[in-house]
This record gives structure tokens, C-alpha cells and sequence, in this order.
């Protein structure tokens, strides 16, 4: 190639990635006060709602190796090849050994953590006294062998108890459940089976693990009523259901929204435990809003103008309506409540 056309198109180049740098950096991020978006209108699920199966049986011939669904539709990963679907929406596995001589040397019969059938593991995977463990561990009794040998194994010390929150990351005491307890469903727990009805106490359910075979008794609603302030609801099919507090009007329970209005949910950073719910009238070019209202025509609900939280009756606040655009409205949000 010519060198004056070379070194025309290398500079070409280079302007143009200049000038794509240039906006990549200027453009905004992502509005951390914004509501949830309003084109997507609230569906309320019931305690009882799961995903429904597939109803193709030869759907799972498809599914890559090691994949199982569950009866709820449920996918699974990396699932060895001694557990398999049960008709409750977990696994059923079977034990792999039942007495530590039957296992190699160095290894003993114990319970796999996740899926909870026995196999031969290793020994070195456990400990005999907290100097084995590493800084803010200790040497916790986790289980017991096929033969009765007890097992300990390393364990963060953790400063929540049971029914008390917790976070799986980063494992920091005032994040971790003290030993003994395993952090599902972001709370505290005993170890339970969930193949066992009469597993937890009562005012508690055994919270399933991601395998769905062991889980934790955690606090639940189901059979009791939440305290004012507060509803009964689950974060996910399946989940156990729990008390969450909440900002606006129950209109998702007990105080439905008037005629030609829906309940949404408002703006809720997602590291609080709290919801937020509003009623909004819907709108179009038939169907203005009420005086001193404006119509957001992305959502089709009906809005009030505000610039401060000063323009809200309390306990609304001021916040964009949409990522990337200048409109602001009064509703209910969840942001920066304890």
C-alpha cells in the first residue's frame, strides 16, 4: 500500500476511537434514584405460585449432560448422576458408600455439603482443632461418618443467630451466621432436610439450597400474621415466604387500588429488606388525568410534576420517573429507609 494512504487511514483510525472514547467517558451511568420502570405493571403472585413444568416429555432428552429438571420446571446444573428429579421439587440422591472401610485410604464416608448423599471424601478436607483453621475460623462439628467417626471442619465465626439476616459474601462476622447455622434465603438457620415435613419448629420452614435437597429453618409467614407495616411475601417461586416492611399503600393485600388504577412497585435499592407500592391511575389520550396530574406517556400512568421532595406530601418523595430522562415525579420509594 501507498505510505501517504497508510499513514491517512492509521490516522483515520485513531480519530475515530478518539472520538468513541471521548463519549463513552461523558455518557452518564446508570440513575441509582430512579423508579422501577413503569411500563412494567405489577403482577401479584401467589405464596403458592411455581413455574409451570414443560410439557413436553422428551424436553429433557435435550437438556446437556449433568442438567435435571425439577417437577416445577426448574433447571439444574452440574447434578451427579446418582440424584435425580423427586415429585417435591427437589432431588432424591443415593449414597455412594455406607461404611468408611469401604472407602480408599485418606478418605472417609461422609455427607456431600450440597447434596447431602454419603461418599467416600477426603480426610484432609477436614479438621481436628482450631489451629487448623485459618483467621476468624473455627473447628466446627459438621457431621458424623457412616462409621460414627465425628467429622469438624473450618468454619467462619460468625456473630448471627438463628432468624437474624445474613449474607453469604463477604464472610464477615456481622455478616455470618454463628457455626452450626447455615445463611439461606439471606437468614440464619438450623441445617434441615427438605424431604422432612416435621424438620423445622413451628413458626419455621426448611429454606431449600440451590440443589434443593438440605436447606435451614428459617422464619416464616405462611401461618401467621406479619406485623403492621409489614407483608407476607416470597422472593422467588419456592422460596420460604417472610415478613417484609414496606412504604405506600398494601394494595397488593388488603387495600386494593380504585377503579382504573394499578398498583405498582415503587423504587427499592436492592440491599434493603424494604418494598415499596404506590397506586397509579392509568392514562391516555381518551382518558386524561386528574387536575393538577400529568400523563407519562412511556408508562401511560398519570404523575406529579415535582422538582424537590418539598413538592411531595410526605411520606413520597421526588424522583426521576425513567433512567436517562429529566421528568421527575412524586411516589413512594424504599431508598435509604433502615
Amino acid at each position: 500500500m501507498n505510505p501517504r494512504r497508510l499513514s491517512l487511514l492509521i490516522a483515520l483510525l485513531a480519530g475515530v476511537f478518539a472520538v468513541g472514547t471521548a463519549v463513552w467517558l461523558m455518557w452518564p451511568g446508570p440513575d441509582l434514584t430512579s423508579q422501577a420502570d413503569l411500563t412494567q405493571r405489577s403482577v401479584h403472585l401467589d405464596l403458592d405460585d411455581s413455574v409451570a413444568p414443560d410439557d413436553d416429555p422428551d424436553a429433557a432428552g435435550d437438556l446437556p449432560p449433568g442438567v435435571v429438571v425439577l417437577s416445577n420446571g426448574t433447571q439444574l446444573p452440574d447434578v451427579p448422576s446418582n440424584c435425580r428429579a423427586d415429585t417435591q421439587a427437589s432431588l432424591a440422591c443415593m449414597d455412594l458408600c455406607s461404611a468408611d472401610d469401604a472407602c480408599p485410604p485418606g478418605r472417609v464416608c461422609a455427607h456431600h455439603p450440597d447434596f447431602g448423599f454419603r461418599e467416600c471424601r477426603l480426610l484432609r478436607g477436614f479438621c481436628d482443632e482450631a489451629s487448623d483453621c485459618g483467621l476468624g475460623e473455627t473447628c466446627h462439628a459438621v457431621d458424623t461418618s457412616a462409621s460414627g467417626q465425628p467429622l469438624r471442619r473450618c468454619t467462619p465465626s460468625g456473630d448471627r443467630l438463628a432468624g437474624e439476616r445474613c449474607a453469604t459474601f463477604p464472610h464477615e462476622p456481622e455478616n455470618t451466621c454463628v457455626p452450626g447455622l447455615l445463611c439461606i434465603q439471606d437468614r440464619c438457620g438450623p441445617p434441615c432436610d427438605v424431604h422432612d415435613p416435621d424438620a423445622c419448629a413451628p413458626g419455621t420452614e426448611c429454606a431449600p439450597n440451590a440443589y434443593r435437597v438440605r436447606g435451614a429453618c428459617v422464619p416464616s409467614c405462611r401461618d401467621r400474621p406479619c406485623p403492621q407495616g409489614q407483608r407476607c411475601a416470597s422472593d422467588a417461586p419456592g422460596d420460604v415466604p417472610s415478613c417484609h416492611p414496606f412504604v405506600g399503600p398494601a394494595c397488593l393485600d388488603a387495600a386494593p387500588c380504585a377503579e382504573n388504577q394499578d398498583c405498582l412497585r415503587g423504587f427499592a435499592e436492592p440491599s434493603l429488606d424494604t418494598q415499596a407500592f404506590e397506586c397509579r391511575a392509568r392514562c391516555d389520550d381518551r382518558t386524561p388525568c386528574a387536575p393538577g396530574l400529568s400523563c407519562d406517556a412511556a408508562s401511560g400512568y398519570c404523575f406529579q410534576s415535582c422538582t424537590g421532595d418539598g413538592d411531595c406530601a410526605a411520606p413520597e418523595r421526588c424522583h426521576t420517573l425513567h433512567p436517562r430522562a429529566p421528568q421527575r415525579g412524586c411516589g413512594f420509594i424504599a431508598e435509604g429507609l433502615p
